[in-house]
């Protein structure tokens, strides 16, 4: 999602902004108003005039531009030289991969623009005879995606200990079983017979297709061979 608010009149020379905010999702103080609000007030602290503005609501930062179309339409307007100063609350709005962070920046500094971080001002380009600066630029980067990992792999292990609890964990019920009103899975005694069946014939090296025509010749409906292996794989023993 995008929101653009274009003003006109800009003296010639002068700093024209594109803000751009970004939420993965909401989580309050880092909302995205709360992100423009920093915004704004940091262009009106060195003088900016803001030309465009531009968000993504419920986008992640390990996606590129082309799939992003808020970060596409603030660079556009750097490139197209409606603007020549990308302000952000933070770098880690621009991407929480760090590729995709360096990919952002050069292409905003290959078009003569300044990158601005609301909280600690500018980024600093490139300098061949400071190779420290770019040193530390890219481990901050590597931090946000070394943070955005961690997050991930705790949530995927919380879903693990979920399911080994017992506990659906989100989308359609499996088949066999019955979510209960706290979230736990209940045996549905006939749903049951057949998985049963399933890791019967699989243990004898039997293909799915195979499984599938059993399974509706004993009267048990109709099964695809990838629905017999979403079973399988679910149900397997080890």
């Amino acid at each position: 999602m995008t929101r653009r608010q274009t003003s006109t009149g800009a003296p010639p020379g002068a700093l024209r902004a594109v803000l751009y905010g970004r939420v993965s999702v909401s989580n309050g103080s880092d909302s995205l108003e709360a992100q423009a609000e920093q915004c704004r007030a940091y262009a009106e602290s060195i003088g900016a005039i803001i030309a465009e503005e531009y968000v993504d609501d419920g986008i992640s930062g390990a996606k590129g531009d082309d799939a992003r179309d808020g970060l596409s339409g603030a660079l556009s307007a750097i490139v197209d030289g409606r603007a020549n100063l990308l302000i952000v609350h933070r770098l880690d709005r621009l991407a929480r991969e760090l590729h995709l962070q360096e990919a952002v920046l050069g292409r905003v500094w290959a078009a003569g623009g300044h990158v601005h971080e609301a909280v600690f001002g500018e980024i600093p380009q490139d300098d061949p005879s400071d190779p420290m600066r770019t040193f530390c630029r890219q481990v901050m980067g590597a931090a946000a995606q070394l943070e955005r990992g961690l997050i991930r792999a705790r949530m995927q292990g919380g879903r693990k200990r979920r399911r080994a609890a017992g506990y659906h964990i989100g989308g359609d019920r499996p088949y066999g079983y019955a979510v209960s009103g706290d979230g736990r899975l209940e045996h549905i005694a006939e749903e049951q017979v057949v998985i049963r069946r399933i890791v019967e014939l699989r243990s004898q090296d039997m293909p799915f297709r195979a499984i599938g025509e059993i399974l509706e010749r004993e009267g048990h409906g109709a099964w695809h061979p990838m629905r017999v292996r979403r079973v399988w794989e679910r149900e397997r023993p080890g």
